[in-house]
């Protein structure tokens, strides 16, 4: 019995992680569609928190590290 709930747990582990590679999202400041590790940074312009993408969010933090 514990293995097999072991064996389902792996299981759903797997699929989860799986699932979350392939899915894919539109940067909202470039505007590409990309795949892979999505940021929510918060508009200073706006207020409101933005999905961006690894390649935007670094270049905010270089922009940022430059001011401060």
């Amino acid at each position: 019995m514990k293995k097999k709930l072991l064996l389902a747990l792996a299981a759903v582990m797997v699929t989860a992680s799986l699932t979350a590679c392939g899915s894919s999202f539109t940067c909202e400041m470039c505007g590409e569609e990309k795949t892979g590790t999505s940021y929510t940074f918060k508009s200073t312009a706006t207020g409101e928190d933005m999905t961006i993408c690894e390649d935007c969010y670094k270049l905010v933090n270089d922009v940022m590290n430059a001011v401060n």
